[in-house]
């Protein structure tokens, strides 16, 4: 009978590895076609160099399905949610010291890893580092030391980010702390896909004292200032109903020989008549300013003319500017957004090598519900949108110097990248920047209205006949 209970036991343990195993494949299936060849690989040089790079021998030896190597917060979000979708076996990896066997490789699952995301900066305004979770200590400190900032960091050079998940031990401990206490913001993608910003006073304060010491268990440090940016963004559109707020939020690609600079912009105001309130309302602005790199607390109260002035003259005689517009309903989450802002890069990089491009964009626009009760309180508009809110999206372009149009490709390529980031059904677009072949009218609330007025007032159609303008009537 003991023997007969062995053999059961043997078979159930082959048959599951045997599932976890083709979990894994299958995974790695998906998230090759999900994120591409580049990004997710299971054999080859880059491949082998990932797989035996571990510090551990112990852990160098276990051979991954496939690994992925991200290179932004939204293809750890992709691979986590098809990793979980299939519950395959993981393992995540940001420099690789680790003596714990299976903890930064796996045998026969995906490996998630991070030398592909190493990235850092520095805010002296907030005095504040901005870190991706690939980049080792040794790296943090030489990048760091021209401004004479000392991070609490690794005692040996070649430990990564896993040190600040695991506590930390710095040299600097004794003064301040464990190396985890000087987290001031953590972006996180949780085991499902979604990924949140936990500060020591949002909504995720919890998980926040809890990746303080909590390792990789709780979710993987992806952090990026981007998807932290449209994550506050999405909360502030859902949630924001005081019309005193406003806000406009702006990604910008400079492109320089091929090279891609990007920023990012956060431009805030809230409106006072009269008051002596000296920084934004962090019960509306909060989600934006616990972001580090984000500083947009106003110093002191600004007149409307400074407010005016805060974004650079828009005009330019010397280069080609095309614009492309879309929508999203309050009612998305930050998925859409950081899509968005996926395909937009994408966009950017496949014509940044042209020479054709100096700078894309991609806005947004928050059209909360009490600016649009207010338009139907004065009689409404044509545009006529749903009361519930939305965001305008705008997405820009500017040649260089001397080329009055974009590079060759560049507009079927346009084209693909506004049925990539769709409007919202129900939501207009907004004329003022659309791409001209969009037909804005049609997106209106009032768009039969438009119709039958402008067949009253035109009725040989001569203006459209005869005037180049917005398609639909």
């Amino acid at each position: 009978m003991a023997s007969h209970t062995l053999g059961q036991i043997l078979v159930l343990l082959s048959l599951s590895y045997f599932s976890f195993a083709q979990n894994a494949t299958t995974a790695c299936t998906t998230l090759q076609t999900q994120l591409g060849s580049q990004k997710v690989q299971s054999s080859g040089v880059i491949y082998e160099a990932g797989a035996t790079g571990a510090w551990n021998l112990a852990n160098a030896e276990l051979e991954p399905a496939c690994i992925v190597f991200p290179q932004e917060s939204s293809d750890v979000q992709t691979a986590m949610k098809t990793i979980f979708e299939f519950e395959a076996q993981y393992s995540v990896q940001a420099g690789g010291h680790s003596a714990m066997i299976g903890w930064d490789n796996t045998q026969d699952g995906v490996l998630i890893l991070f030398s592909q995301m190493k990235d850092i900066s520095y805010d002296p305004e907030s005095d504040t580092i901005i870190m991706e979770p690939g980049i080792r200590w040794g790296e943090a400190v030489d990048a760091l030391e021209p401004y004479g900032v000392a991070p609490v960091g690794g005692r040996q050079s070649d430990v990564s980010t896993g040190l600040l998940l695991g506590g930390g031990l710095s040299w600097l401990s004794p003064a301040h702390g464990f190396a985890a206490d000087s987290f001031k913001s953590l972006d996180i993608v949780l085991v499902n896909g979604s990924l949140v910003t936990a500060t020591v006073d949002n909504e995720y304060a919890d998980l926040f004292r809890a990746l303080k010491g909590g390792g990789s268990r709780f979710g993987i440090y992806a952090n990026t200032s981007a998807e932290a940016v449209l994550n506050a963004t999405a909360r502030y559109v859902q949630n924001v109903q005081d019309p005193n707020a406003v806000i406009l939020v702006t990604f910008i690609n400079i492109i320089t020989a091929g090279i891609i600079e990007p920023l990012i912009g956060v431009n805030a105001f809230y409106n006072i008549s009269g008051s002596n309130v000296s920084s934004l309302p962090s019960t509306i602005f909060g989600d934006f300013l616990s972001i580090p790199s984000i500083n947009i607390t106003l110093p002191a109260p600004v007149s409307y003319i400074e407010v005016s002035n805060t974004l650079p003259p828009g005009t330019s005689t010397d280069s080609g500017s095309f614009y492309g517009a879309s929508a999203i309903a309050a009612t998305q989450d930050a998925s859409v957004y950081i899509d968005a802002l996926r395909h937009w890069t994408n966009f950017t990089e496949t014509f940044a090598g042209s020479g054709g491009y100096s700078l894309t964009v991609l806005a947004f626009t928050p059209v909360l519900g009490p600016q649009i009760q207010a338009g139907v309180a004065r009689g409404g508009n044509a545009i006529d949108p749903p009361l519930g809110g939305y965001v305008a999206v705008q997405l820009a372009e500017q040649t260089v110097t001397g080329a009055p149009l974009p590079p060759a490709g560049a507009e079927e390529g346009k084209l693909l990248l506004l049925e990539q980031i769709p409007r919202t059904p129900g939501y207009p677009l907004f004329m003022n920047e659309c791409d001209k072949r969009q037909n804005v009218y049609e997106t209106y609330g009032d768009y039969e209205f438009m119709k039958i007025t402008y067949e009253k007032y035109d009725p040989t159609r001569f203006n459209v006949r005869k005037m180049d303008g917005p398609l639909g009537l």
